[in-house]
């Protein structure tokens, strides 16, 4: 039997993948990516709709990576037997140069600035099922990263 408090481990199992370097897109790691979408922009925070496929700022560039995570969304709702009409939406937020926390961000453990991502499904309950990862990187740059073998991977 389906339960809502399951929406958390759905959650937590997308937003490990999406921080995952195995994220690719065209063979260089998503995160980065996204990073480049908004390093001129004041507001460096990229929102992603997987339920409604949509990405702000706007970029068709990523329509692969969403299609992906829609896909993936969908595959894990139905695992746990969880139909689509019990959620409301499921965004995922990628704030760029946050601020450094010694809790989340380890110092030197990574080149670039402290990153937060998170995972938020809210189901028809108006519950809120939260999933965070964290990480440093840098925008993407070609000259400075190999890409990776697996080009076209999602």
């Amino acid at each position: 039997m389906a339960r809502r408090r399951e929406l958390g481990s759905i959650a937590s199992g997308i937003i490990g993948s999406f921080n995952s370097r195995n994220n690719d897109i065209d063979g260089y790691w998503g995160i980065g990516k996204l990073y480049k979408l908004v390093a001129q922009l004041e507001r460096k925070t990229v929102l992603i709709d997987l339920k409604g496929k949509a990405i702000s700022p706007s970029s068709t560039e990523f329509d692969g990576m969403l299609t992906h995570y829609h896909n993936m969304l969908t595959r894990l709702l139905g695992k746990h037997d969880i139909p689509l009409a019990w959620i409301t939406s499921v965004i995922i937020t990628a704030e760029f140069e946050t601020a450094y926390d010694h809790k989340h961000h380890y110092w030197r453990s990574a080149l670039g600035n402290p990153c937060n991502i998170k995972c938020d499904i809210l189901d028809d309950n108006n519950r809120h099922h939260i999933a965070y990862a964290y990480n440093n990187c840098m925008p993407h740059d070609q000259s400075k990263e190999n890409q990776s073998s697996r080009v076209g991977n999602l």
